[in-house]
This record gives structure tokens, C-alpha cells and sequence, in this order.
């Protein structure tokens, strides 16, 4: 990773706490140079700003003093799609474009190291459209590509579901596309009930996209029972997706499903090859993840227990197409059921959307699994009367 892209990253992660508080940044370049020790400060940067509304800022050499000989300032803005930045020595005109918050960064063309970086919000406008994000492989495709839409519509809210694909991606995968800023996702996108499909996207780029109201988070399927796979990674994602994220963005923790009892899935073993043993293993995962005061996630999604509890009712264990991803009708009704349970908090029992695929014995059956599985998502419910 070159200077430029270390330094980008370093503050990206370090702003996201922040919501307009200027810093300098001193650090020392070679001997030779003649700003080494010299530190930058922005100044009128404003907390907040409103779509269409521009403001000047300026950068300054702090107490230390000005260099000997002239200074190049490189200006940029690190959610350009957010707030932009026209710059002219000195000085830069910032504009803000749409709800959300963006970092502008200023540093020294002679001396990168040299920098100073503030965080500003720009207020979101209400156009009622509830915006949703997974960051996630196939378990999220099975999860949210497939009628979570028709359910939000039902109910008569609209909404914009994206989901960052690429099949098995654990999140150490996750943490070092960040790293790189590495285009290497299939970004799936449903808007008005029309999907779409762009390769070769990054999450930074996702994440500039829209103004997400949720993004989630999950583990491959064959670590998500295992804790210590989880935590050397999540602390970075979540301040990155944080700091390039309105400030109120909610995330979500989606807690994914045990395999079919006959799975032949590499990753089964790991588990004893035993379904209960696996699902266990998952909900303690999940009950860690959230009570982690380190993470803070704000909504559980608990597509496993839901499949769990699917599973004690007369459909058995029929919610897998091939031992793991879910099956394309029932299957994925129920999590996606759990998904509009959990994020809009109304009783999916309630909402009358179904697909002509799934009968009425079917849909009952995914309702009130989902339904069972937000009230107690870390338990299985009881559905032998189903």
C-alpha cells in the first residue's frame, strides 16, 4: 500500500467518532526535510451543512511556524459524493451535495505525513425510502435479494436493498478489501423492484452510493459459530462503514443458520457434523457479538433461529436446496420475513405478502418462525403443532 492510501485509511478509521472536530497531525518526514516537525490546522469548517450549501475553509501552519521554502496543499474529500471539495492553494470551497458525512483531508504534496482532516455532517433530507446494505456472500444473497422487497412494499414502504457479494467472503476477507480499497464485489441492487447487478465494486464505493439507513455484517457460514474468528476484524469494518456512513446509520449483526443434517459442507466438521451443535455455536456468536459494548451493533437479525425454528414444524429439516444455502421458495421467505420483522418492528404474521410458490400451510409456517425467532433469537421455538 503506497503513503497516500495508509494515510487515507489511518484517518478514515480514526474520524468516525468525530462529528466536526478538526485535528493536526504532526509527524516527522527525513532529516532532510524542511517540514519535518511542521503540523497543519483547518480552519471554518463548519459542524454542519445543508444540502446545497457551499462554505470556505482554510489551512494554516499551526504555532510551530512556516516552512522556509513554499508549500504545495493537496485538498480531497474522502465521501466526494457527499460534500466536494474546489480547492485553491489555501483555501477550498466545500459543497454539500446529499445527506450524510464526509472527512476532508489536506496534507503537504512535499510531506504526505503532514496533514490535518475534519469531519463534517450534512443533514439527510426525508424522501421516506428506507435504505438497506449487507455486506455479506451467499447467506445474504439467500437473505435479502429475494422478496424482503415485496414485504416493505406490502406494507407500503419503500425501499432500496443492496447486497455486497462475493460467495464465501468471511470478514477478514471483508477487513482486507477495505484495507486495499480493492474493487472486488458483485454490488446487487434492487430499486423499485428492478434488480441490478455491477461487478468489480468496492465497499467504499457502496457506501457512497447510498445513504444507508442499515448495513449489516455477518460471518461466512463455516466460521459464524466461531467467536475468535470474529473479533480481530469487526472493530475496524464497523468504524470504516461508521466513518463513511450517516451518523445515525443503524448496524446490524445477521445471524446466519446451521447446515442440514446430512450436509456434506467442507466447514460441517468443524461442528461435529452435528445440526444443534452448529446452530448453538451460531446463537452464542451472536448473543457475544451484541453484547459487546466494543461493537454497539443496534439490531440483531436472527435468520438462523428462524430456520430453527422452520425446522421443528412438519417441513423438518427441507429449508437447505443442497445442505447449505437456503431453499429458493419457503426458505428464503422465512429469513427474509425475519429480516422486516427486525428492522421495521412489525409482527410478520401480519404482513400479507407471500410468494405463489409457498402454499398457505408454508407461509404460515416461515411467519411465525421468523416471528419467533426475533422475540427469542437466541433459543428455538417449538413449532411441532405447525
Amino acid at each position: 500500500m503506497n503513503m497516500t492510501k495508509k494515510i487515507l485509511y489511518g484517518l478514515v478509521c480514526r474520524t468516525f467518532a468525530m462529528a466536526a472536530i478538526v485535528l493536526a497531525v504532526v509527524v516527522s518526514c527525513t532529516k532532510a526535510n524542511p517540514y519535518e516537525g511542521l503540523s497543519l490546522v483547518l480552519s471554518g469548517v463548519p459542524e454542519n451543512m445543508t444540502a446545497g450549501e457551499s462554505s470556505q475553509v482554510f489551512v494554516s501552519f499551526s504555532d510551530a511556524g512556516a516552512p522556509a521554502a513554499a508549500a504545495t496543499y493537496k485538498w480531497m474529500s474522502l465521501n466526494p459524493t457527499v460534500v466536494s471539495v474546489t480547492s485553491e492553494g489555501d483555501k477550498a470551497s466545500l459543497k454539500a451535495l446529499k445527506g450524510g458525512r464526509a472527512v476532508i483531508l489536506v496534507y503537504l504534496a512535499e510531506c504526505e505525513q503532514v496533514s490535518a482532516r475534519a469531519s463534517v455532517e450534512v443533514a439527510h433530507e426525508g424522501d421516506g425510502v428506507l435504505r438497506i446494505l449487507a455486506i455479506g456472500n451467499s447467506f445474504s444473497q439467500d437473505a435479502v435479494e429475494q422478496y424482503l422487497y415485496e414485504l416493505f412494499s406490502n406494507d407500503g414502504q419503500e425501499v432500496i436493498i443492496g447486497n455486497l457479494y462475493i460467495g464465501g467472503c468471511d470478514l477478514q476477507k471483508h477487513f482486507n478489501n477495505i484495507n486495499a480499497d480493492k474493487a472486488a464485489y458483485e454490488y446487487r441492487k434492487i430499486v423499485k423492484g428492478q434488480k441490478t447487478n455491477r461487478k468489480n465494486v468496492s465497499i467504499s464505493e457502496t457506501l457512497a452510493d447510498e445513504n444507508w439507513d442499515y448495513v449489516s455484517l455477518q460471518q461466512a457460514s463455516g466460521l459464524s459459530g466461531k467467536y475468535e474468528t470474529c473479533s480481530p476484524y469487526l472493530p475496524e469494518i464497523l468504524n470504516y462503514v461508521r466513518s463513511r456512513s450517516r451518523s445515525d446509520v443503524k448496524m446490524i449483526w445477521h445471524s446466519t443458520w446451521a447446515y442440514s443434517r446430512t450436509s456434506d459442507h467442507a466447514d460441517f466438521p468443524k461442528y461435529g457434523n452435528d445440526q444443534m451443535t452448529m446452530y448453538a455455536a451460531i446463537s452464542d456468536v451472536a448473543k457475544k457479538v451484541m453484547d459487546n459494548p466494543a461493537y454497539s451493533f443496534d439490531l440483531l437479525v436472527p435468520s438462523g433461529t428462524a430456520v430453527q425454528n422452520g425446522r421443528t414444524s412438519s417441513l423438518g429439516d427441507t429449508f437447505n436446496r443442497d445442505g447449505y444455502h437456503l431453499e429458493t421458495t419457503f426458505g428464503r421467505y422465512t429469513a427474509a420475513c425475519a429480516w422486516y420483522e427486525a428492522i421495521s418492528g412489525k409482527n410478520a404474521e401480519d404482513n400479507g405478502y407471500a410468494p405463489s410458490s409457498v402454499n398457505a400451510d408454508k407461509r404460515r409456517i416461515a411467519r411465525s418462525a421468523a416471528h419467533n425467532a426475533v422475540q427469542n433469537p437466541y433459543s428455538v421455538t417449538d413449532m411441532s403443532g405447525f
